[in-house]
């Protein structure tokens, strides 16, 4: 048992670079391809395709333009929908942390975004917003929003006292203990409800692409649904999913930079 413990440790270690996450992830996606080419059928094209076909429906999509068309149109709506979460939820959190009053009026209402299966809310806001572009950011800010508001309102509050006291000994007024003590201590907490809220983002995203369907990939996947194009449908969900995963690993990135920055201070 003794003997293993050094290849464990340096198993973990290797896992534990960039290139040796790349490694592995590399590994897993050939062991996916694979098993996806050996699952796929290609005898007539309703059946689940195989990996080459969906490749060559991707080729075509991307060579006639509609997928990035449709990825521009339906990453404008993320990108808009993720800077209003982060925008309005960490200071709406900051102040749930610092006010009692503020906690006790808007903390239900995202425990409430939280609880329940923001999906129901969809039609309410489609019958209010129609098939705009508005629509589909207001479902994105629904989905991930509560994670910001949450997680900053938990590192604030978990901001040790023995640093804001210090910094009142000194003379600290509100806006320097908040600027210099409080959001760099909780920098780490926020980060994590940042994470949390992209992915829900990304969630959002495509449930607002597949019910109010106006333009993006939304359309795209119902013109290739009504054509019966199974391929160019999973070639565009694979996009989907590739995409949300870059945007998720460089937010992760940022969060472990910003967790070794909060240590060494």
């Amino acid at each position: 048992m003794q003997a293993g413990a050094p290849q464990r440790r340096l198993a973990g270690n290797l896992t534990e670079t960039f290139w040796g996450r790349a490694a592995l992830r590399l590994v897993a996606l050939v062991l996916f391809v694979g098993a996806w080419q050996l699952a796929g059928d290609d005898s007539i094209d309703l059946l689940f395709p195989t990996a080459t076909r969906t490749l060559d429906a991707f080729v075509e999509l991307v060579r006639d333009g509609r997928l990035p068309l449709g990825l521009l149109i339906t990453g404008q709506a993320l990108a808009v929908g993720f800077a209003i979460i982060v925008s309005i939820g960490v200071p709406t959190g900051v102040l749930v942390a610092r006010f009692p009053l503020a906690d006790r009026v808007v903390t239900p209402y995202f425990t409430f975004l939280v609880a329940i299966p923001i999906i129901a809310l969809v039609p309410v806001v489609q019958a209010l917003l129609g098939l705009t572009f508005a629509a589909r950011v207001t479902v994105i800010v629904l989905f991930g929003i509560s994670y910001v508001v949450i997680n900053s309102a938990i590192a604030v509050r978990r901001v040790r006292t023995d640093l804001t006291e210090m910094a009142r000994s000194f003379g600290a007024g509100r806006l320097a203990m908040m600027t210099e003590v409080v959001l760099p201590a909780a920098l780490p907490g926020i980060m994590t409800g940042v994470r949390l809220a992209l992915g829900q983002a990304l969630i959002g995203m495509v449930v607002a692409e597949l019910t109010i369907v106006g333009a993006g990939v939304g359309s795209l996947i119902a013109e290739l649904q009504g054509r019966f194009k199974v391929a160019g449908v999973l070639a565009v969900a694979m996009t989907i999913v590739l995409v949300g995963l870059c945007l998720l690993s460089l937010v992760e990135m940022m969060e472990r930079r910003v967790n070794r920055w909060s240590v060494q201070k």
